[in-house]
Parts: structure tokens; C-alpha cells; sequence
């Protein structure tokens, strides 16, 4: 059996429930581990302002190690890896998703994008609906308001990345209950990637 899938679930800030219903029903995928990524942010945050130089690049550097071992050890490769990222589409800088499809495909790991969709309403409502126990998750409505207005969610598709390299889902949960869409995460995890169209919902 080959390596496991790392598995990404990206979208605007503000879908928590389906991050906790992920962590929760990691029993339905066997030997499975969530990372969540505020646990690599948490202590950039407390050292920087995200405008500060140093920011990114300790974040990159406690990042990189991180994903070499999910790459290359032989024990992580058995185990699917489920981590959260929201990654803009930018233009002058690098994409750090890229960062980890290289190391999937370097330690020869399935790598699957779940791109989480919702209204304006509807992801705002989600937001003040969570708790924020972390340093860098975002609470305020007017932040999400303007990354909503002059940010979009990154596609690999979109920029050329094609299937069986990336498979990239598109799921739209809007007036969906977390319940649901974390079941259709886990159900197409299940089936195993390319069971299903790319680009469904």
C-alpha cells in the first residue's frame, strides 16, 4: 500500500465547525491525523505582527521541517494527514500550498483540496458562531469583509495544476450543516481520490 493522502481544507476564514467535525470523526479514517494550522501560527503571532518582517519567514521556518518529516518519515506516510489553510491567489509572492504539494508529491502522497464555498452572509454568521481560543484566528467581521472584497481563494486547478497530481473539490456549504458537508469530506476521502469529479460540489 502506498503513502496516505494529505488532504487540505481551504476557504475564507470562519468554517470552524467543520474543522472540529473533521477532528472529531477522525475514527471513520483509519490512522488519520488532523494538524491544524493555527498550532504552526500561534507562536509566529506571539513574536510578530503579521506585517513584520520576521513573520513569514518564521513561519516558513516552522513549516518546512514539518512537512519534510510528513513527506518522508515512514510511519507519518502511512497515516492521512488532514491539515486547514487559507491560501489567497497572490501575485507577488509564493503560494505557500505549493510548498505543500511539493512535499505530498515528493514523498509520493495523494494531495487533495477541499475549497469550502459559502455567501458573504452566511461565512460571517459561521464566524461570530465560533469560539476563538487562538492568537491568529480571525474574529473581526470588517477583516473578513475585506479579505472577502479584495482576495480570492487559491485554485491550483485554476492555475494550471491538473489531476492525478492535485485532485481539488469545490464544496459549496451554504445552508449546509456542518454535519453534511464534513460527512461528503470524509465520504469522498473514503472512496479515495479521483473517485468522484474534481470540480463537484
Amino acid at each position: 500500500m502506498g503513502p496516505a493522502p494529505l488532504i487540505i481544507l481551504n476557504g475564507y476564514p470562519g468554517w470552524y465547525e467543520v474543522v472540529v467535525l473533521m477532528e472529531s470523526g477522525r475514527e471513520l479514517i483509519p490512522d488519520s491525523r488532523f494538524l491544524q494550522n493555527h498550532s504552526l501560527i500561534d507562536p509566529v503571532a506571539a513574536l510578530f505582527e503579521r506585517e513584520e518582517p520576521g513573520y513569514r519567514d518564521l513561519r516558513k521556518a516552522l513549516r518546512t521541517p514539518i512537512l519534510n518529516s510528513i513527506a518522508k518519515d515512514p510511519v507519518l506516510q502511512q497515516r492521512t494527514i488532514i491539515t486547514t489553510y487559507y491560501q489567497e491567489t497572490l501575485e507577488t509572492r509564493e503560494i505557500d500550498l505549493k510548498e505543500h504539494f511539493k512535499s505530498a508529491k515528493g514523498g509520493g502522497r495523494p494531495f487533495v483540496v477541499f475549497i469550502l464555498k459559502c455567501s458573504p452572509e452566511e461565512n460571517i454568521r459561521r464566524l461570530l458562531s465560533r469560539s476563538s481560543n487562538s492568537n491568529s484566528r480571525l474574529s473581526d467581521v470588517n477583516i473578513l469583509t475585506d479579505i472577502r472584497q479584495n482576495h480570492f481563494v487559491y485554485s491550483f486547478f485554476e492555475d494550471g495544476y491538473k489531476s492525478p497530481d492535485v485532485w481539488e473539490y469545490q464544496l459549496d456549504i451554504e445552508n449546509v450543516k456542518p454535519e453534511e458537508t464534513a460527512h461528503k469530506i470524509l465520504q469522498i476521502l473514503k472512496d479515495g481520490p479521483g473517485a468522484h469529479d474534481g470540480r463537484s460540489d
